[in-house]
């Protein structure tokens, strides 16, 4: 698993960095800078699925589909697609959402449940995380993202999900403030440095 996250890294090493830091030469350096040789902190993110949730208020030229692997695989056959399309090849991931505006890509999250990989949390029974996911740069600015964390808590909820997990660096403003605009609430913090930190039970 490290092993195929470590080769996909490299091997979209400048599309990933584009991709996050934009379309320069020092997103390179911003991002090997970020991932390796900075203290980072982490803010753990929770929504209660015991109680009433919000809407989400997805508008009504987007649809959202749960696709399966094989169907996944075709979605992506003939897109240029960055990183995150692609966790079910890095991390064994199996679930996802995708909203679609038309016959276009807008948006992917991914979602993970006990026993499969998390960086900083191990979940427990009734527990799902959210992460690993990305707005098209098309669809930017219509707080997609918040609506489709609140569209998947709604969604874990009626399969009786107790929780749902995300956990955000610090400077990610623009998902700090969907995943607070989709209802979920601060409970932690973790430091890391590259690799090096400790999980937490959830």
């Amino acid at each position: 698993m490290y092993l195929n996250k470590l080769l996909t890294t490299i091997s979209n090493f400048r599309k990933t960095a584009y991709h996050h830091y934009g379309n320069t030469p020092l997103s390179i350096l911003k991002f090997i800078y970020y991932s390796v040789l900075r203290i980072n902190t982490f803010i753990v993110y929770e929504n209660d699925l015991t109680k009433d949730l919000p809407d989400h208020n997805i508008d009504s030229d987007f649809r959202v589909i749960k696709p399966t692997l094989d169907e996944l695989e075709i979605i992506r056959e003939g897109r240029n697609l960055s990183r995150e399309f692609y966790y079910d090849k890095i991390l064994n991931a199996k679930t996802c959402y995708i909203a679609f505006h038309g016959d276009e890509i807008a948006y992917i999250h991914w979602v993970f449940f006990k026993g499969d990989y998390s960086r900083f949390l191990v979940l427990r029974d009734g527990v799902a995380e959210l992460n690993y996911n990305t707005t098209l740069p098309e669809f930017r600015g219509r707080w997609l993202s918040a609506k489709m964390m609140a569209y998947i808590s709604k969604d874990l909820q009626e399969a009786k999900y107790k929780k749902v997990m995300g956990v955000i660096h610090e400077f990610n403003y623009p998902s700090i403030k969907c995943i607070k605009r989709a209802g979920f609430v601060e409970v932690s913090r973790i430091k890391t440095l590259g690799p090096l930190h400790k999980k937490i039970v959830v």
